[in-house]
């Protein structure tokens, strides 16, 4: 019985010896972990919701613009009454 302890012991050492270096040296898996991929997946949302708002600061700006200047129509009216009544004074 202790001769067969005294092969089994470091024959059974050897093994797991072996099999941890197998494992260390291995490749890794090359696909993303769940931390990289949230990492991803958070950096697209932040972006979608950055050009969401972008946009919507644009549409606002366009529609103030809108409101607050008048338009080169109007202008070009406005101007060409400004003209008649100078004309019309004259």
């Amino acid at each position: 019985m202790g001769e067969l302890l005294l092969v089994l012991l470091p024959a059974i050492v050897l093994v797991a010896l072996i099999w941890g270096l197998a494992a260390a040296l291995s490749p890794r898996d090359a696909g993303l972990s769940d931390a990289e991929r949230y990492q991803r997946d958070l950096a697209e949302r932040s972006a979608q919701h950055y050009a969401a708002q972008v946009q919507a600061a644009t549409a606002a700006r366009a529609q103030l613009a809108a409101k607050t200047r008048p338009s080169q129509n109007t202008q070009a009216h406005s101007d060409l009454a400004t003209a008649r009544k100078y004309t019309e004074r004259l």
